[in-house]
């Protein structure tokens, strides 16, 4: 009997390292893939030089929701097959820039550490790991803090879209 419970409590903190470590690895992922994200769209105006003028755009301006003094500027461009938004705002006297999302539904257009439309669901894995969720036919993947996300749409085992979605509190 003493060993069945070893043998258990050895088997159950296995796979906790083994899930602790894949969470990790998923996290590393979502925080590389908005790096990407950023270096290839550093601001608003490289995204238009990149997709031309040719977009429908939305310009928002509201106060912060924890700063009334703090003006945030989103900016959501729509182009044929991608969707960008970012947030813009000054703070102490720095600009700063956010992605806060982007959503691919053709191929080519931009990837997610290697990733694109079109890619297999088992190279999504092999990237990123398994999957914080997967409901339906989505892979979800996000970052502890609850704020960076990942959305993997597969049909017939292939990418069809992907979402990057980043919440700034």
């Amino acid at each position: 009997m003493l060993k069945k419970i070893i043998l258990t409590t050895l088997c159950l903190s296995l796979f906790a390292a083994f899930s602790a470590e894949i969470a990790h690895c998923s996290e590393e992922a979502i925080y590389e893939c908005y790096e990407q994200l950023l270096q290839k769209y550093p601001n608003v105006e490289t995204i238009r030089n990149r997709f031309g003028d040719g977009a429908r755009w939305r310009i928002t301006t509201e106060l912060s929701p924890h700063d009334d003094s703090l003006e945030l500027e989103y900016a959501a461009m729509s182009y044929p097959g991608i969707e960008i938004e970012a947030m813009e705002f000054t703070w102490d006297g720095e600009d700063r820039y956010f992605l806060t999302s982007v959503i691919v539904k053709e191929a080519g257009l931009t990837d997610f550490l290697g990733i694109d439309v079109g890619s297999s669901e088992e190279a999504v894995i092999s990237k990123f790991g398994e999957p914080y969720s997967a409901e339906g036919n989505e892979l979800c993947y996000e970052d502890e803090a609850g704020y960076c996300f990942i959305t993997f749409v597969i049909e017939s085992d292939k990418v069809a879209e992907m979402r990057f979605e980043n919440f700034v509190d």
